[in-house]
C-alpha cells in the first residue's frame, strides 16, 4: 500500500487549511496582547510629549526667573564710527558727552636696513637681545642669523613676553626687523638690550640698530574727556571701568567734537519674555487639552499638573514692595476657554509706571509667580519625577508585554506541530480507508461480473 507524503493528497482533506484556522484562534492572545503593547507605546509617546511641552513652558519662565535678566540697559553712541558702547545690569539711565581724544596704540620698532632677509647674518654667534615688555623679560640668541632667523626665534619662544616680528622689505636691497608689541598702551611699550656670548654689553648700532629714536610707532594710551570734565586714561581702546556697568570701544579720534552717550532702560526684554510666557502656557494647555482626551485620557499627571499650575496662578504674591499685585494688573488673564489673553496697552503702562515692580512680579525669588512655576516644573521634570515615574512604568509594562508574546509565540511552534502531527495522521487514515474502500468495491465488482457469467 503506498504511503501519503503530503497531507490532504490521499484522503482529499485540507489540512493546511484546517491548521491555519485553527492557529488563527489559537494566536488570538497574542494579538490581544500585541494591541496592548501599542497601547503602552502610544502612552510613552504622550508622556513624552507632555514632558515636552512643560519643558517648553519652563524654558519661557526661565527668562523671568532672573531680574538681572531683566533689568537690562541699552548703551547708545550718536556717532559709532567714533565710539561703540554696551551696558549691563548694574548701569543706571544717564547722559554723557565723550571726546575721544586718542586711541591706544601698540609700540613698533625697527631695525636698519639689510642687504637681505635671508642670507646676510647679526653680530657673532652667542650675541643675546633681552626683551622687556611689562617688567618681564626674555632672551633670543639673534648673533650669526639672519633677519628671518631672527623673527622666527622671536615668535617661536617659549617664554616670548608679548611681542612679534616680521620682515619688511622696503626694496629688493632693503629689508628691516619690525618688532611689534602685542597690547596696547605705555605699559606695553618695548625695551631691548643687547650682549655677547660672555654677557658684555653691546651696542645695538652695531647689531640691528633699532634706536628709540627711529620707532615707527611709540606705545600710547587711549584717552577720552568726559562732559568736558573729566579725563580718563587706559591702556587699551576698550575701556569697561570708567562709567559703572558701561563698556566703551573705542574707535576714532573725535576730539574737538562731543560724541553723545545715552544710558537707557531696556523694557522690550520684559515685553517678549511676557509674550513667551503666555504664548508657552497656552501651549501647553493646549497639550494638556489633548492629550487628557486623548492617549493620556483620564491620567493623573495631567490632573496634577492643571492643579499646581491653576493654584500658582491663582494665588496673590505677598510681601512684594511694587505697585502690582496678581498678574491681571499686567494684563494677563483668562477667557472663557481657559486661553491667557495678553493686554498689550495694559503691560506697557504697567512698565511704563513701574519695571522693577512688574519684574518683581515674575522674578522675587521667594514670591514671584515665575520662581514658584519654576519650581513646580522642576519638581515634575527632575529624575525621580512624575514623568520618569509614568515612563518607568509604561517601560516595565512594556518588557512584561514583549516576554509574554515570546512566550506565547513559542507555545504557537509546539501547538502547530501538535495539530499538524494528528491531522496528518488522520489523512493518512482516512486516505488508507480510501485505499480499503476502493479495494473492496474492486473485488465485489468481480465477484459480481463472476456470478452474472455462471448463470
Amino acid at each position: 500500500m503506498a504511503s501519503i507524503t503530503a497531507p490532504g493528497l490521499g484522503s482529499g482533506l485540507d489540512v493546511n487549511s484546517i491548521i491555519s484556522s485553527l492557529m488563527s484562534l489559537e494566536e488570538r492572545p497574542i494579538q490581544i496582547q500585541q494591541q496592548k503593547e501599542a497601547g503602552y507605546y502610544t502612552q510613552l509617546s504622550a508622556v513624552g510629549q507632555l514632558r515636552g511641552a512643560v519643558s517648553a513652558f519652563q524654558s519661557a519662565i526661565d527668562k523671568l526667573t532672573t531680574s538681572t535678566d531683566l533689568a537690562t540697559y541699552s548703551a547708545l553712541s550718536t556717532d559709532s564710527a567714533k565710539f561703540s558702547a554696551s551696558a549691563d545690569e548694574t548701569a543706571t539711565v544717564g547722559s554723557y558727552n565723550i571726546q575721544v581724544t586718542a586711541l591706544a596704540e601698540v609700540h613698533k620698532k625697527g631695525s636698519k636696513s639689510f642687504l637681505d632677509a635671508d642670507t646676510t647674518t647679526v653680530g657673532a654667534a652667542g650675541d643675546i637681545m633681552t626683551t622687556t615688555v611689562n617688567g618681564s623679560s626674555f632672551d633670543v640668541e639673534i648673533g650669526g642669523k639672519t633677519l628671518s632667523e631672527i623673527a622666527t626665534a622671536i615668535n617661536d619662544a617659549a617664554d616670548n613676553v608679548g611681542i612679534t616680528a616680521n620682515v619688511l622689505q622696503e626694496s629688493p636691497t632693503s629689508y628691516r626687523l619690525i618688532l611689534s608689541s602685542n597690547e596696547t598702551g605705555t605699559d606695553n611699550a618695548m625695551s631691548l638690550a643687547f650682549e655677547d656670548s660672555v654677557g658684555a654689553p653691546l651696542n645695538d648700532t652695531d647689531l640691528l640698530g633699532m634706536d628709540d629714536a627711529a620707532d615707527p610707532q611709540i606705545a600710547v594710551n587711549a584717552s577720552i574727556l568726559i562732559d568736558n570734565a573729566y579725563t580718563v586714561t587706559r591702556s587699551s581702546n576698550t575701556i569697561s571701568d570708567a562709567i559703572t556697568g558701561v563698556t566703551l570701544n573705542l574707535k576714532e579720534i573725535s576730539a574737538p567734537d562731543n560724541v553723545q552717550l545715552d544710558i537707557t532702560r531696556n523694557t522690550s526684554g520684559v515685553y517678549k519674555s511676557v509674550e513667551g510666557f503666555v504664548a508657552a502656557y497656552n501651549t501647553l494647555q493646549q497639550a494638556m487639552d489633548g492629550l487628557s482626551q486623548g492617549a493620556l485620557h483620564g491620567d493623573s499627571s495631567i490632573s496634577m499638573l492643571e492643579r499646581q499650575l491653576q493654584s500658582v496662578l491663582n494665588s496673590e504674591p505677598s510681601g512684594l514692595s511694587g505697585n502690582y499685585e496678581n498678574l491681571s494688573a499686567l494684563g494677563i488673564a483668562k477667557d472663557r476657554e481657559g486661553v491667557l489673553q495678553l493686554d498689550s496697552s495694559k503691560l506697557s503702562a504697567a512698565v511704563a509706571d513701574d519695571l522693577d515692580g512688574v519684574i518683581d512680579l515674575f522674578a522675587n525669588d521667594d514670591q514671584g509667580y515665575a520662581f514658584k512655576l519654576d519650581s513646580v516644573l522642576d519638581d515634575m521634570l527632575a529624575s525621580n519625577g512624575i514623568f520618569d515615574s509614568k515612563e518607568d512604568g509604561l517601560n516595565a509594562r512594556i518588557e512584561r508585554s514583549q516576554s509574554t508574546i515570546e512566550n506565547l509565540q513559542r507555545r504557537m511552534v509546539t501547538i502547530e506541530a501538535r495539530y499538524r502531527a494528528q491531522y496528518s495522521a488522520l489523512d493518512s487514515l482516512m486516505a488508507n480507508m480510501s485505499i480499503t474502500s476502493t479495494f473492496l468495491d474492486q473485488q465485489l465488482q468481480s465477484l459480481s461480473n463472476l456470478t452474472s457469467r455462471n448463470k
